[in-house]
């Protein structure tokens, strides 16, 4: 009787934290503004090309955003914004010596799970602004512009979706508290 009680009252810690993940994770999904930069390929001058319009494009965006409260407040600052934006990327191309087009968009995207020390972003549809640099067949970038993150993207392997994995340590809360288990001393 009693390993009946325990192996239900798991389910039910178990289920409850499957329902917080679920919410969390959808919560997560709907408050975010990401920023995705993918490059015309994947040539070494076509990658430094894009962390340049990166770099220029969040000179700019980490001022206009800085009063946003919200995704939607972010999201309207971005949509009265696009134009600069794509002005700034194509500058910096020209600049550089390329003739690349530019496309923007503001819309919903599909992004993996990625995890970065404790900041762990859910595989999921999250709200977006991309930037596409002519072919858009290179390796991309990417940041969170709302809550603004991209501050610690400061490097190529910040968050870029091709970076290396870091390892994400998964442990059960209910399997710490019992007795013999490795995590509990």
């Amino acid at each position: 009787m009693r390993k009946i009680i325990i192996v239900l009252t798991a389910l039910v810690f178990l289920t409850g934290g499957l329902y917080i993940y679920a919410d969390r994770k959808l919560a997560l999904e709907h408050d975010v503004l990401r920023l995705h930069i993918i490059a015309n390929s994947d040539s070494a001058q076509d990658q430094n090309l894009k962390l340049q319009v990166r770099d220029e494009v969040l000179k700019k965006m980490n001022a206009d955003f800085i009063d946003a409260g919200s995704r939607e407040e972010a999201e309207a600052v971005a949509r009265t914004e696009l134009a600069h934006i794509k002005q700034t990327a194509e500058q910096t191309i020209l600049a550089q010596g390329y003739n690349y087009p530019v496309e923007i968009f503001l819309g919903e995207y599909d992004f993996p799970l990625r995890v970065y020390g404790d900041l762990v972003l859910p595989q999921g549809r999250y709200n977006a602004l991309k930037i596409v640099i002519g072919d858009g067949m290179g390796k991309n970038w990417w940041c969170v512009l709302f809550p603004p993150l991209c501050v610690v993207a400061d490097s190529e392997s910040g968050l870029s979706l091709k970076a290396p994995e870091q390892p994400a340590k998964v442990s059960w809360k209910i399997l710490e508290l019992l007795p013999g288990h490795r995590d509990s001393q």
